[in-house]
């Protein structure tokens, strides 16, 4: 390469870093793009730009290294994700899936015909297993679980203790599923824990997957099973894959995308933050994350800390807060932006004036009220007095100007000019929430090495959403255990 033709090359290369829709990206962003490593881990803090950076990687990929378009992949964990994705790409010979939807688009190559449950299917289902004819053996686990003094079907529906194990039967179902455990794993946990429950559980996932097999039917993580199974028969292109929160994998979508490398080679980049790991309760594994070179050796490792959300002041407090978790990976956040005081607290001893005190006290801007709860909202605003509209948008009966209502949860990936947070009780259905997990789901998921660890998490998702101010409405009387630690730093 001449001399002249490296300043070129130089240059073109700077042009493309230099505008990423519109934006210049900042040297760690830079290097993360340009890194030629088989395997990299960008570790995003929250507002630092990932989506940017992902997009600043898939140009550099285009116009520096040559790769066509249709041989890059990129997945992200939700439909709205994608979506979005796809907007900001703006080029069509990219594929942009969801793990379900590329699973679909694998199977379709091979003619794979199969028919996709209804969503209350498996709620169905167990319904079903009661109604059928149950061994003796099954009926006295049964009359356990659900305190029973004798068997009866017709009242089993009925029974005050059904629901709640119905819930759990669920939960452990679709954790046994994300963890891609067998039926082996079942018996091994059965030979532990003589547990009535567990007994039912293996016979309705018996009865689940006999009925599945009788119709043809596949759920969603079905389809990835098969997917992983057929992917040494297929011929793919992928040169590079892109993963978007990185940080909800699950065990069954590791094995699926190691599958996909050994069979194309392709070189893998994932992106996340596991400050922002908020669903284990959906089978996510944050472990898989923290010990991502332990299935992809020799990965180089990025991390981008520069936040163009928050101020400098509130990164730091939620910073701090999260890092109080033992295994959280250590990050150096930052901010050019400069506010003081950016954590407002509002005391009650009403919550529906605290909660007017702070709209009231927003001078300018969009305002966002997170819950912890779905139904929190109501606990300040009486049912009557609010009319709903799309996407958790909704109107005061006497006000001008329309706010919007989420889970912290949900929120996750939005920004709002200001927060408003909500629910900070010290209860059980309070934030931190104190709900315990039922025994039996402990067996699959990993118990926390730190008390309340993810909804320490989830705190600092909601700290984060804001442009500017995070209004905390904490009542006087039994504040959150999260407001009395925080308060100390303020």
């Amino acid at each position: 390469m001449t001399k002249s033709t490296l300043v070129i090359t130089i240059t073109f290369m700077k042009n493309i870093l230099d505008n990423v829709n519109g934006y210049e990206l900042d040297e760690e962003q830079k290097k993360a793009v340009k890194s030629s490593a088989k395997y990299n881990m960008i570790i995003a803090g929250a507002g630092s730009g990932k989506t940017l950076t992902m997009i600043g990687k898939i140009n550099y990929l285009i116009m520096v290294k040559k790769i066509n378009p249709e041989d890059i992949l990129c997945i992200s964990f939700t439909n709205e994700a994608v979506n979005s994705l796809k907007k900001k790409i703006n080029n069509e010979k990219i594929k942009v899936f969801t793990f379900h939807k590329l699973a679909i688009y694998l199977l379709e190559k091979e003619d794979f015909f199969y028919e996709l449950v209804t969503y209350d299917y498996l709620s169905t289902i167990i319904d079903n297993f009661f109604e059928q004819n149950l061994t003796p053996f099954l009926k006295k686990q049964v009359k356990k679980a659900f305190k029973m003094l004798y068997f009866s079907q017709v009242k089993i529906k009925t029974n005050k203790y059904y629901q709640e194990n119905k819930k759990i039967i669920l939960s452990f179902i679709n954790l046994y599923s994300a963890h891609d455990l067998k039926k082996e794993d079942l018996k091994s946990f059965l030979s532990k824990k003589q547990s009535g429950l567990l007994f039912i559980i293996y016979a309705i996932i018996t009865y689940y997957e006999n009925d599945k097999f009788q119709n043809n039917y596949f759920d969603f993580d079905d389809l990835i099973k098969e997917a992983t199974k057929i992917c040494k028969n297929l011929k793919l292109n992928f040169k590079e894959i892109i993963i978007d929160e990185f940080q909800d994998t699950s065990l069954l979508r590791l094995n699926f995308i190691r599958e996909i490398i050994n069979t194309t080679e392709a070189n893998l980049t994932v992106v996340g933050d596991d400050f922002q790991s908020i669903y284990k309760f959906s089978g996510c594994d944050l472990n898989i994350f923290l010990n991502f070179q332990s299935y992809f050796p020799n990965t180089c490792i990025h991390k981008i800390q520069t936040t163009y959300r928050n101020s400098h002041e509130l990164i730091q407090l939620a910073g701090n807060f999260v890092m109080k978790n033992k295994l959280q990976l250590q990050k150096n956040l930052t901010s050019n932006k400069h506010l003081d005081s950016p954590l407002k607290f509002i005391y009650y001893f009403n919550r529906f004036k605290g909660l007017i005190k702070a709209i009231k006290d927003i001078k300018s801007g969009e305002i966002l009220i997170l819950g912890r709860n779905n139904f929190d909202i109501y606990k300040f605003i009486p049912k009557n007095k609010i009319k709903w509209f799309e996407n958790g948008y909704f109107k005061l009966d006497d006000m001008e100007y329309n706010l919007r209502y989420l889970t912290v949860h949900k929120s996750k990936g939005l920004e709002s000019d200001n927060v408003i947070l909500i629910n900070l009780e010290n209860n059980i259905l309070g934030f931190p929430s104190q709900k315990k997990n039922h025994h039996i789901l402990n067996l699959i998921e990993k118990k926390e090495d730190f008390l309340f660890e993810e909804e320490r998490r989830l705190f600092y998702v909601a700290l984060t959403r804001t442009k500017n101010y995070c209004y905390l409405l904490v009542p006087y009387i039994k504040p959150s255990v999260f407001i009395k630690e925080i308060k100390k730093e303020v």
